[in-house]
């Protein structure tokens, strides 16, 4: 495998390869794989899937029950899979595949953004309550 090549599309077509030649083989000969990463990566692809469901519903959670205001819950609960979607589009364009390094800059940046939206829907909550003591 070259470096920055896709593992999983380099062992499809190896297997492909395989399944092509394997008619020309002599008879009782087969080949017989003794390290295969598919499984390894499948794996690790079905946990991070795992983690990430729980994470945001655990997210998603907290603000409800921390801000306790759907509407104003919804603005940093909208903010996830939107900044999440807008961050990996440039990827898609570029051919960039989701990898550790930058699945872990996405959490970052994900974290902080929820973070500044419950902050930003904090203040504007204080602020409305100024005005209505001004007001009253």
């Amino acid at each position: 495998m070259r470096n920055g090549e896709n593992a999983l599309d380099v062992i499809d077509r190896v297997k492909a390869k395989v399944k092509e030649i394997e008619p020309g083989f002599p008879a009782g000969v087969k080949l017989v794989p003794i390290y295969d990463r598919s499984e390894l990566i499948y794996n690790t692809i079905g946990t991070v899937k795992g983690t990430i469901i729980q994470v945001v519903v655990t997210v998603v959670l907290i603000i409800l029950v921390f801000l306790w205001h759907f509407p104003s819950a919804a603005i940093p609960i909208v903010t996830m899979p939107v900044a999440v979607l807008l961050a990996f589009i440039p990827f898609r364009m570029m051919g960039i595949s989701a990898n550790i390094m930058s699945l872990a800059g996405v959490a970052i940046a994900f974290s902080e953004l929820v973070d500044a939206s419950i902050v930003v829907v904090e203040q504007t909550h204080i602020l409305l309550e100024l005005w209505e003591k001004i007001r009253a």
